[in-house]
């Protein structure tokens, strides 16, 4: 199964293979733990590329309540929280109209990640389509925490992500990102 490819630790099985909600197509699929999720989103190029989007992380970071913590652990550095359930996003939201720290914005990434609940081990799938080769996989959703510097309250001019099981220990790595993105913000910010 494919999802055993991306999790490696864990064991999964089909608890319905097809259903219908909302208009939308999906699995239902179960760990070993018992944890139930969505499977949806079927990719497939000729016999060789089988891919899906799966929300087994989405559900873990429900069950630790890790969409609220994030709320509030923004809302104490003075940003905002986007989330997009029809897409399984998560943002941290910076605006750029007002004095940016960049290492605020660093440590207030850092106390996200660490209020995540724990997550497993992720192989991330190379989703390429290549010829004669097969490939199959399954992507996770809310696999990254997004950072977006915007203007006038709703206008993205600069974007980033880190993937949610990041350490503290490569904050480092963290900030240099952060600060790449928010000068490209600026920058972008100036032409629009």
């Amino acid at each position: 199964m494919s999802l055993e490819k991306t999790y490696p630790e864990h064991t999964f099985q089909i608890v319905k293979p097809y259903d219908k909600y909302n208009g939308n197509y999906y699995a239902v699929c179960e760990d070993e733990k018992g944890i139930q999720f969505k499977v949806h989103t079927i990719m497939y190029d000729n016999r060789y590329h089988f891919g899906c989007y799966d929300q087994y992380l989405v559900e873990i970071e429900k069950k630790g309540n890790f969409i609220n913590k994030t709320a509030e652990i923004a809302k104490k550095h003075g940003y905002d929280i986007r989330y997009d359930e029809d897409n399984q996003t998560l943002a941290l939201v910076i605006d750029v109209d007002h004095t940016v720290d960049t290492s605020d914005v660093t440590e207030t990434i850092v106390e996200i990640l660490n209020a995540a609940p724990t997550l497993p081990e992720i192989d991330y799938p190379d989703t390429t389509f290549s010829t004669g080769v097969e490939n199959y996989f399954s992507e996770p959703e809310m696999y990254k925490l997004l950072y977006d510097f915007v203007t006038e309250g709703k206008n993205i001019v600069g974007i980033g992500d880190v993937p949610i099981n990041q350490r503290e220990e490569e904050k480092a790595t963290i900030e240099e990102a952060v600060v790449e993105a928010y000068n490209s913000a600026m920058k972008n910010k100036e032409s629009y």
